[in-house]
This record gives structure tokens, C-alpha cells and sequence, in this order.
């Protein structure tokens, strides 16, 4: 059985986010992109999510009692590295899938590769940031 530690996991997930980024950014023509990204790179993600997820349930370091619904169980969560690497995968693949919409909506809608990069860079750091800027330029285009 195949056993990734988390800096494996951590490479792995990286280099996966990393491929996806690239199609979108660097193929933005090609058919097959959308697939290869959300087939491939996407799935490849919520796989190890599963993973790095499992990882930090299994986890018996005591760090507080965890939780999503208060701030002090959130940052208790956060004290455990396992699952600060779950959630890190969490956003690579729902940064990865802002990037697909847009790709796909800025297609639809035929705004220029130009226009939509700045959409990819900044939602591959800063996630909701891209989202934002692109649904701007999604606005001003239709005007």
C-alpha cells in the first residue's frame, strides 16, 4: 500500500494545482483543456483532499477541541499540520475549479485570453480575488 506523508502529499497536490493552472493559462485554445482540467487535475485533487483529509481525522495529537463553527474550534483545527495541509489541498482545488469557470465563462462570452489572465493569476493566489475581478470584466464586456 501506497503511504503518502504529507510532504508528499504537499508535492503531489502542488504539482497537480500547478498542471491545471498551466493548461488554463498556457493552452487556453486547446479542446481538450477543460477536460484535462477538471477530469484530471480537479478529480486528482479531491482525491488527495480525501486523503490529507483522512490523514487529519485520524490524527490523535490533542490540539483542543476542533470544530467549523466557532473560531476557537477553527483555530484548534488549524494547530494540527494535518489538517492545515487538508485545507491547503481544499483551496488548490476550489481555486482550480474559480479558474475553470472563468476559462469556460470567458469563452462563452467571448472575452479575449488577455482579459482573463490577470483573472487566473490572481485567483491562483488569491482565490475569490480572481472569481471577483473576473465577474467585473464579465460585466463591463456584456455592457
Amino acid at each position: 500500500m501506497l503511504v503518502l506523508t504529507q510532504q508528499r502529499l504537499f508535492q503531489s497536490a502542488t504539482l497537480v494545482a500547478i498542471s491545471g493552472w498551466l493548461v488554463l493559462v498556457g493552452l487556453p485554445y486547446w479542446s481538450g483543456g477543460p477536460r484535462f482540467v477538471l477530469a484530471i487535475a480537479i478529480v486528482l485533487l479531491c482525491v488527495l483532499y480525501a486523503v490529507a483529509l483522512y490523514q487529519a481525522m485520524t490524527d490523535r495529537t490533542g490540539t483542543g477541541k476542533p470544530g467549523f463553527f466557532t473560531l476557537q474550534g477553527v483555530l484548534a483545527l488549524f494547530r494540527n499540520p494535518k489538517a492545515v495541509l487538508a485545507g491547503w489541498v481544499h483551496i488548490l482545488s476550489f481555486d482550480l475549479l474559480a479558474g475553470l469557470y472563468i476559462h469556460q465563462q470567458g469563452a462563452a462570452q467571448s472575452i479575449h485570453h488577455f482579459w482573463l489572465v490577470p483573472c487566473y493569476l490572481l485567483a491562483m493566489m488569491f482565490g475569490p480575488l480572481g472569481l471577483l475581478l473576473f465577474l467585473a470584466i464579465s460585466l463591463l464586456h456584456g455592457l
